[in-house]
């Protein structure tokens, strides 16, 4: 296949403007020839949203005000409550509909931490027959038995926060983890520091530490709002990634990520609970520049490349030779008198996507 267009090409992120080729799912390069497809848009790389519970597009709005424990910690948050009495029909309506969302948002790939055990999988996986968007799904095991049914017909684990857990569950359910190739990890960390001090206060560790001692050791772990200097060591030294969601940490009014701090981790955007949170990473990308003044290249690079090693995702997060063509593609008025390109990228909103699929 021969695409035509204008193509943010490469980790220096420059434009470039001519014909790619794609054969047998890869980038081979440019061409002098005919192309097959024009397309009159800015061709990025495909938008990556690394953290979600898209079941909570059902029940939106919920707990206005509300802590952290009180809406979401399992098992009688507020969230749990109201998805407890959601229909299994209008949990699909939801789910259908925040897939929607994603699509319009650019987004190509998302990882959701799936609840509900093995039913909770099953459910999501019904609602993606026919998406364009595609899933890395996490479900989160009841129990330790379900575990090994849930990484079968799953892309992995997911677990609340370490202190939800006793040791002999956490072991139990990583040993059972272990014994399947090409599957994810993903827990909480240090997302309020309510959960820092009961964990030093139980268990003399904060979370990470004491998994770690456990001999858990996450593929990336989510929020890290509250580390510790030990905790950032830990994460360096065993070089495991941190996904933020700076807008969902203020939304529940929990702090946000010392970046600064974290630099020399590999970090990921996403966009947490639908209930709360749109699930646009292109605002995730703006909130963060307005908050931390980051270079405009490093924060697209988050939500694309990061993302996408965070995620396992071979071979995707930049339009270079050798790489997938995963697109996602933006208006050409967007950019009309810009004098940066990628930072005019970070203030895209849902009306600049092209609805246009490789």
């Amino acid at each position: 296949m021969l695409i035509k267009g204008k193509f943010l090409y490469g980790e220096d992120y420059k434009i470039v403007e001519g014909t790619l080729i794609v054969e047998d799912n890869e980038i081979k390069g440019f061409s002098n020839e005919k192309e097959d497809i024009k397309i009159n848009g800015l061709i990025i790389p495909g938008i990556i949203n690394a953290h979600t519970h898209i079941a909570d597009s059902s029940i939106r709005d919920i707990g206005i005000n509300k802590s952290l424990d009180d809406l979401v910690k399992p098992p009688n948050g507020l969230k749990h409550r109201y998805l407890k009495d959601c229909s299994r029909e209008i949990l699909k309506e939801g789910i259908k509909f925040g897939l929607n969302e994603l699509e319009e948002f650019g987004v190509r790939y998302f990882c959701d931490f799936r609840e509900n055990g093995i039913s909770g999988v099953k459910l999501l996986k019904e609602c993606l027959n026919g998406s364009k968007v595609k899933c890395i799904l996490l479900g989160r095991p009841n129990n330790k038995v379900e575990t090994e049914e849930i990484l079968k017909i799953s892309d992995g684990i997911n677990l609340s926060g370490a202190n939800e857990y006793s040791d002999d569950f956490l072991k139990d359910v990583f040993r059972i983890y272990k014994k399947f190739k090409n599957k994810l990890f993903g827990i909480h960390v240090a997302e309020h520091i309510g959960a820092v001090e009961y964990s030093l206060k139980k268990y003399n560790q904060t979370e990470l530490e004491r998994l770690l001692n456990l001999k858990v050791k996450p593929s990336f772990i989510v929020h890290g709002v509250h580390l510790k200097d030990n905790d950032i060591y830990l994460l360096e030294k065993y070089n495991i990634p941190v996904v933020l969601c700076v807008r969902a940490n203020l939304y529940l009014n929990v702090g946000i990520p010392n970046i600064e701090k974290l630099k020399d981790l590999v970090l990921g955007l996403g966009t947490d609970n639908f209930m709360i949170n749109s699930p646009s990473i292109f605002r995730e990308m703006e909130f963060i520049y307005r908050l931390y003044h980051l270079e405009p290249k490093e924060i697209l690079k988050m939500a694309t490349l990061n993302n996408a090693k965070i995620l396992n995702l071979k071979n995707v997060g930049l339009i270079e030779e050798g790489y997938k063509p995963v697109f996602t593609v933006i208006n050409n008025n967007v950019f009309l008198f810009s004098k940066n390109i990628v930072a005019s990228i970070l203030r895209v909103e849902k009306g600049d996507i092209l609805n246009i699929t490789i």
